[in-house]
């Protein structure tokens, strides 16, 4: 053990000590039962009283006593009562006094260590008052009756009744702070299986998001290259150069976007990793630039109008969300909707401290399967919803389709509305 730990154990306390065996029950019990026997056939031998009968007659008594106490756990109240009958027998015979506390001490103990108080406070008084009573009656001194004996007696039956009790309420908070621990280990399980499941939707969120985008664009680049390869054949020797270099430009898009998607794939797992800076700096709204030119180059004519505030690109988790809301809908444009051109809108309403974030297609609309819920919507919804944000779709009567959601700001970024606004517009594939 290192020093570290020994000052570590001497601030919590914690000590490790080998656990000791501890007796079996039925050992214990027959120790108790031989104790009894034991002290009565004491007091037997003494004759106290001087009463000249026969000692050997209440042996055979002491002896029941001793071994009622071998069924004390079982059966408490029956060993009680049964005990306090054979006293009350024993001392009808006149025989040496044995006493009265000591006899049924162990009774009275085990009765309120099994949670029969009522029972051991009955059996004591019934006993005492009896006792009392037939003493006096047969003309026993009252003050030793009453001044020594009666109290020594009650006191010790108070004793042995208190320190059941009090084995009692051990095992109940014993038995209480078990059930506390087992009901705190569900509860973190449960807590650990839904942290699980959230982080696996974050996961599942987050690689559709990345990935999705960018093989929606380099699907879009190797289809065009494909049909310029397969004009190569069939033209001239200038529409054949031209084929080729279509091709060649194409195939160098699919490379770099097959890179960004590695890239931002390695950003995604590097935060799973416990880096969570590397998605941060992957989604910002200063990066809708890019995803606007990686949608142009696969032939699609986005318009980007951002009003935001200087340092709304702070890489907040609202920020956040606004670039995947983006990414998602021109992801679905070029995938499904068979658009030639989509505008995309990110402004402030400082009205309520909400990022508000628009994007529209002049595609087929609704019925061209952009308003299916499918894994991309829905992951942004619950995305989004995670800052209590909405997003909504529908069908404007332009035609097309439209995305829209509302982001809320994070605490603190309200204050940014009254900055300096920037705006970066572009308009028919110019640069934002």
């Amino acid at each position: 053990m290192t020093p570290s730990d020994t000052r570590h154990e001497q601030r919590t306390g914690a000590t490790h000590r080998p656990s000791r065996p501890t007796p079996p029950p039925w050992l214990i019990d027959a120790l108790l039962g031989f104790a009894v026997f034991d002290v009565v056939a004491f007091a037997i031998a003494a004759d106290v009283g001087g009463t000249r009968a026969d000692p050997w007659v209440a042996y055979p008594i002491a002896l029941v006593l001793g071994l009622l106490v071998l069924g004390r756990r079982r059966f408490p109240v029956a060993v009680l009562v049964a005990t306090a009958l054979v006293i009350c027998a024993y001392y009808t015979l006149d025989l040496p006094a044995i006493g009265l506390a000591l006899p049924v001490s162990v009774a009275l103990y085990s009765a309120a260590a099994a949670g029969r108080l009522r029972w051991a406070v009955g059996v004591a008084a019934a006993l005492v008052v009896a006792s009392t009573y037939f003493r006096l009656a047969e003309g026993d001194d009252v003050r030793y009756v009453v001044g020594y004996e009666l109290a020594t007696t009650v006191a010790l039956m108070a004793a042995a009744i208190a320190l059941g009790h009090g084995s009692f309420a051990r095992r109940q908070r014993d038995e209480q702070r078990r059930h506390a621990d087992a009901l705190r280990e569900q509860t973190h399980a449960l807590e650990a299986a839904d942290r699980v499941a959230r982080e696996r939707e974050a996961v599942a969120r987050d690689l559709h998001d990345v990935v999705g985008h960018h093989l929606a664009v380099v699907a879009l680049h190797a289809s065009v290259a494909r049909e310029a390869l397969d004009d190569v054949g069939r033209t001239g020797s200038e529409a054949h150069e031209t084929a080729v270099t279509t091709a060649r430009d194409e195939l160098d898009l699919v490379r770099t976007s097959a890179a960004s998607a590695l890239a931002d794939l390695r950003a995604t797992v590097r935060s799973l990793r416990g880096a969570p800076g590397a998605v941060a700096d992957q989604a910002r709204l200063d990066r809708l630039d890019d995803l606007a030119r990686t949608a142009r180059g696969a032939g699609l004519d986005v318009a980007l109008d951002v009003d935001l505030p200087d340092d709304a690109a702070d890489g907040s988790a609202a920020g956040a969300t606004v670039y995947r809301v983006v990414q998602e809908g021109l992801t679905n444009v070029l995938r499904h909707a068979g658009a030639s051109a989509a505008v995309v809108r990110v402004t402030l309403d400082p009205a309520r401290d909400t990022l508000v974030v628009e994007v529209r297609d002049d595609g087929a609309g609704a019925s061209g399967g952009t308003s299916s819920e499918g894994f991309g919507l829905r992951g942004l919804r619950e995305r989004v919803a995670v800052l209590g944000g909405t997003v909504t779709t529908d069908s404007p009567d332009g035609g097309g389709f439209r995305l829209r959601a509302r982001v809320p700001l994070a605490l603190g970024a309200s204050g940014n509305a009254n900055g300096t606004v920037a705006r970066g517009r572009a308009v028919d594939g110019g640069s934002a």
